[in-house]
């Protein structure tokens, strides 16, 4: 595995054994459906086979990439157990036994480990419902509990809030501090903003990062939680964090902790953008968006494939293809921007 320095080292297709000709055909796709794509970097074995930004974006550029902030989090909690600090069978109530008095006894089972894989048995998710002068764990712990704890998959923000809120109460740094000592500058990004209220990072949303950063982060990932010498996460939290643990009933996905699980793992925000971390073919792929309609094919069906197909002679320039990307995306970027102003 290589591991950047200022940038990410450079590989090309043919190094990689990728096809060059299925990525041209993404890059067609992209151009014909007029896909609002931001950025997208693609490594392999820690090297950047291709990088592509739109119009007014590059690496550095940072912004929100919503539920991607749960997987950050996730991790945190991960550094925490290894830490012996807590651990995943450890009862929330324990945490916030100071603020709450009275609860639904049903609450006495739920576990650190139910919060990462959102099978709270609550009955709906209350976070939108949070103002800077809400009581917070009043909050969560007076929605009413219907199922069994444990056993129903139901995505819940304010659970990776309480998450959040835990990581607060055992450090005395918000989650974003926390993640900048054992996290960011170990792996190279520069601390970025989260959304808070109080001293409580969101957790759920919120974190703003660039392509870079998050190329960076699945990197940690594929590499089993060690970034060159140095243990960042171990390999026994991400072996439980990466396993599917309960399915999701609209889709073909299973749930970790705060990571999707297919034939690989995602890290995944809302308007499609994805952490990709594909062991099975050593590959990150990362990609920011501000789109509707299901983009993930473009990896199933161009890049993954390109990758089991290998390389083949072709007489294209992928680097001409991501020229092409940024002028043409010119006018989806300005419409979006003028949407966003309206």
């Amino acid at each position: 595995m290589v591991f950047p320095k200022n940038d990410f080292y450079k590989q090309s297709c043919k190094d990689a054994n990728i096809n060059k000709s299925l990525l041209a055909d993404m890059f067609n796709e992209i151009d014909e459906q007029k896909i609002n794509i931001h950025s997208m970097m693609l490594l392999n074995d820690g090297q950047k086979v291709f990088d592509a930004y739109a119009y007014d974006y590059d690496e550095f550029s940072k912004a929100n990439v919503y539920s991607i902030s749960k997987s950050f989090s996730s991790i945190a909690i991960g550094i925490l157990c290894d830490l012996k600090i807590i651990s995943v069978e450890d009862y929330i109530l324990f945490f916030f036994s100071n603020e709450i008095k009275e609860y639904n006894p049903a609450y006495e089972k739920l576990q650190i480990k139910h919060l990462l894989t959102m099978t709270t048995g609550q009955e709906k998710d209350v976070f939108m419902d949070l103002t800077p002068k809400s009581p917070f764990f009043e909050m969560f712990f007076n929605v009413p509990i219907t199922s069994e704890v444990g056993t129903v998959f139901m995505y819940n923000n304010f659970a990776s809030f309480m998450l959040s809120a835990i990581v607060t109460k055992v450090t005395g740094k918000s989650l974003n501090d926390f993640l900048n000592e054992y996290l960011y500058k170990i792996i190279g990004i520069e601390k970025p903003h989260w959304d808070h209220v109080k001293d409580f990072s969101f957790g759920c949303t919120g974190l703003h990062v660039s392509v870079n950063d998050l190329a960076r982060f699945g990197l940690l990932i594929l590499n089993d939680g060690t970034w060159q010498e140095q243990e960042v996460v171990s390999k026994d939290y991400l072996t439980l964090a990466l396993k599917g643990h309960i399915k999701e009933e609209t889709s073909l996905l299973y749930y970790g902790y705060h990571f999707w699980i297919s034939d690989y793992v995602m890290a995944a925000g809302m308007f499609r953008q994805y952490v990709i971390i594909d062991k099975q073919y050593n590959l990150v792929f990362v990609c920011t968006a501000r789109e509707e309609r299901d983009i993930l094919y473009l990896y199933n069906r161009f890049i993954r494939k390109a990758k089991a197909k290998g390389w083949d002679y072709c007489d294209i320039s992928i680097r001409d293809y991501t020229r092409r990307f940024t002028q043409n995306s010119k006018d989806l970027i300005l419409k979006e921007k003028t949407e966003q102003d309206i």
